[in-house]
């Protein structure tokens, strides 16, 4: 009897995997496991990206936002509702900034239609400094872990309002120095 074949591993299966760990570690710290991080974004259609050749308009990605917090949102919940409850519209939201960054941005040498228009990742070290350059915009009222999806939306609109010629040119203002 013939052993079945593994199924290949691809580089998009690299890829995906890097990424589901790259956003885990941005979101893990007081919150929750790479695990968990993994099962939600599988309930999601971000691994779909990878193969994908969607233009999407700043108005339908930010509508693909929406939905795909809601389901990462929404599936740790269901794995424990005490996780869900710590499961804000924020941390959500870097969950997806962080996996496209990996998965499409860098990829993509920041070139494609995505790379330019999904929303970069938001933490304090981006706020904090964008806050100094920027300071009529109250970006360090901000707290992106406790964001609402409202809040989250009218913070991405200020943001959007820095000169750039892609969105994820505002992270010039993050530090991987000042993550330690």
């Amino acid at each position: 009897m013939q052993k079945d074949k593994p199924m290949p591993y691809t580089f998009n299966e690299h890829l995906h995997n890097y990424a589901v760990w790259a956003a885990a570690r941005a979101v893990a710290r007081n919150f929750t496991n790479t695990a968990n991080v993994k099962s939600a974004i599988e309930k999601t259609e971000l691994r779909s990206l990878l193969d994908s050749n969607e233009k999407f308009s700043i108005a339908s990605f930010d509508q693909f936002h929406r939905e795909t917090a809601g389901k990462i949102i929404a599936h740790l919940k269901f794995i424990d509702n005490e996780l869900g409850e710590k499961a804000s519209y924020g941390r959500a939201a870097k969950i997806i900034a962080i996996y496209i960054k990996t998965a499409i941005v860098i990829r993509d040498s920041g070139m494609s239609n995505l790379a330019r228009i999904a929303h970069p990742p938001i933490d304090r070290i981006l706020l904090t400094n964008a806050n100094k350059e920027h300071k009529k915009l109250g970006l360090d009222r901000y707290n992106w872990t406790q964001l609402s999806e409202n809040e989250y939306f009218e913070l991405v609109e200020k943001l959007r309002t820095i000169e750039f010629e892609s969105f994820w040119e505002v992270e010039r203002y993050w530090s991987p120095i000042q993550a330690e």
